[in-house]
């Protein structure tokens, strides 16, 4: 088991560059519709379909100028230049950049503090509205649907916390969603695990028809949807941001950072 930048290095990955494999894709898309089949394409949303660093940054800011956060006005200081661009996958990974110590005093009180504060807003409707699609997503999912695929979004958001906002970003920001080849699948509560959910749901996934592709940013997650996938569906990892979990080392996996077929 490895855990991120480890489990890239002992991962096989296919040899392809962005485009390529976006290309690579569409032609199996084509491929399986020829055939009188449905193509089917699956999509994580968080740090996959969307960039979810300006949602942790928006509420890291609102944290740093709360009332109650005075206390902590040493954690507060060595915030103060945050960017969003210095949004990782978690405060955790936050903290270290800026060389805070969640463990040691004065910031241990105030870590646990702004992530209560975080968790509590991240995951929920209202803060999804800074969320931004990833460089050249919408462009790529329409054409896959143009082409006849269906479109499945899985993700581990929520039901009763985060459907709202989920379906109306990705409406707002014009995926196929609410159209007859168009799914989005969700937790149905909050505190299952997202491995199990997401390995239950690819097998249903794969009732849906022929599975040409799957993008996930999670290299657990991957990795368990890739064993229950067929041999010949293309698992993709998005290589933005990802948490600590340890995962197995993949094999014949693609990767890419964007969904941009050109760069002009």
């Amino acid at each position: 088991m490895f855990i991120r930048d480890e489990w890239i290095k002992r991962t096989e990955f296919q040899d392809m560059k962005d485009a390529a494999v976006l290309s690579e894709v569409l032609r199996r898309v084509d491929l399986v519709k020829k055939e009188g089949k449905l193509p089917v394409v699956v999509f994580d949303l968080d740090s996959t379909l969307f960039d979810v660093s300006r949602r942790s940054y928006e509420i890291l800011q609102e944290w740093i100028t709360h009332p109650s956060t005075q206390q902590y006005s040493d954690t507060v200081k060595a915030l103060k230049t945050l960017k969003p661009d210095d949004m990782k996958y978690s405060l955790q990974d936050v903290w270290d950049a800026k060389k805070i110590d969640p463990e040691t005093a004065p910031h241990s009180e105030s870590f646990k503090d702004a992530k209560k504060f975080w968790r509590d807003r991240f995951f929920s409707n209202d803060y999804m509205v800074h969320d931004e699609p990833t460089d050249g997503a919408v462009k790529f999912v329409q054409e896959l649907y143009e082409r006849g695929a269906k479109i499945v979004y899985l993700t581990g958001r929520d039901v009763p916390l985060m459907s709202f906002g989920t379906f109306d970003q990705l409406k707002q920001h014009e995926f196929p969603i609410e159209q007859e080849r168009s799914r989005l699948i969700l937790k149905p509560k909050r505190h299952i695990d997202d491995l199990e959910f997401k390995s239950k749901a690819a097998a249903t996934i794969m009732g849906f028809g022929e599975v040409v592709a799957s993008f996930e940013n999670e290299p657990k997650n991957l990795v368990a949807m890739a064993s229950v996938f067929s041999p010949k569906t293309m698992n993709v990892f998005i290589h933005t941001v990802s948490s600590d979990h340890p995962a197995p080392k993949g094999q014949g996996i693609y990767r890419i950072s964007h969904f941009v077929m050109e760069r002009k």
